[in-house]
């Protein structure tokens, strides 16, 4: 990708030559991004997910819904390995497509099933992780990323 000399022009005005942030910014911009909102997103979901790891490993899974009729047991199991372990996934950039998976099937089943009668105020959550998750599947890890490091070394020994 090359560097848009009129963006460059403008830096230069502003502080006499073209700073390495300018440069940064304008080769991984996306990039970047991707990685504040993959960070962010998972770093938020693994708060829930460990909590429910806590429920788990405390016993109390009795009280846990069990909105797909499987047992509380085992829809707090499957929520807490979503909520924890894709999140991890997506933090590190490690299949973080298919971790997204898990997490928009979580969410929908936590704003539908679980929420669905109890009003926006309590729903909202659940939506925008929804929708934030259903972005990450769209738009992918980026290139700060296990994914297109694995991706890079694959394709360079081809």
């Amino acid at each position: 990708m090359a560097l848009d000399p009129t963006i460059l022009n403008e830096q230069k005005r502003y502080d006499g030559n073209t700073c390495w942030l300018a440069r940064f910014a304008m080769r991984f911009n996306g990039d970047f991004g991707r990685l504040i909102f993959r960070v962010g997103l998972g770093g938020m979901m693994m708060y829930h997910g460990v909590s429910k790891c806590i429920m788990l490993f405390k016993g109390e899974w009795a009280s846990f819904p069990d909105p797909i009729h499987i047992g509380s047991f085992a829809s707090l199991l499957l929520s807490a390995c979503a909520e924890a372990g894709c999140s991890l996934l997506i933090i590190v950039g490690l299949m973080t497509r298919l971790a997204c998976l898990p997490l928009i099937f979580n969410m929908c089943v936590a704003w539908f099933l679980v929420l669905g009668l109890s009003g926006w105020a309590n729903q909202e959550l659940a939506a925008l992780y929804l929708l934030c998750f259903i972005s990450l599947l769209y738009i992918g890890p980026g290139k700060f990323s296990i994914d297109h490091l694995i991706k890079s070394l694959s394709c360079s020994k081809h």
